[in-house]
């Protein structure tokens, strides 16, 4: 059966360096939680203060083990914000998920 589930990545930015905080502020207008969508890529919102992150990520679980697919869709979550900040070379801590699964939004 397939699940579909929304996952939250957050997490806090940490050490940048001048030039990391000029090209964030410089693209947080693309990054504003009012731009933002649930999307199997992730969609980037932060504010120009430069302390938060999250990340939206809107992923389907179609595994044998119901029981684990929360668990399952937050570590991929984390595992793609994990590989989208390093690629930006921003480093950062507290990383943290929150998975909903759209079937039960409603029951």
């Amino acid at each position: 059966m397939l699940r579909i589930f929304r996952v939250v990545v957050r997490g806090h930015f940490h050490g940048l360096d001048d030039e990391q905080r000029a090209n964030l502020r410089a693209a947080a207008g693309d990054h504003e939680i009012f731009k933002s969508s649930y999307t199997a890529d992730g969609t980037l919102t932060y504010e120009p203060n430069l302390v938060a992150f999250s990340f939206r990520y809107e992923l389907r679980y179609s595994g044998d083990s119901p029981d684990t697919a929360d668990a399952h869709v937050v570590e991929l979550a984390l595992d793609k914000a994990r590989a989208t900040l390093d690629a930006m070379g921003v480093d950062y801590r507290h990383l943290r998920a929150t998975a909903t699964d759209m079937a039960t939004v409603w029951s």
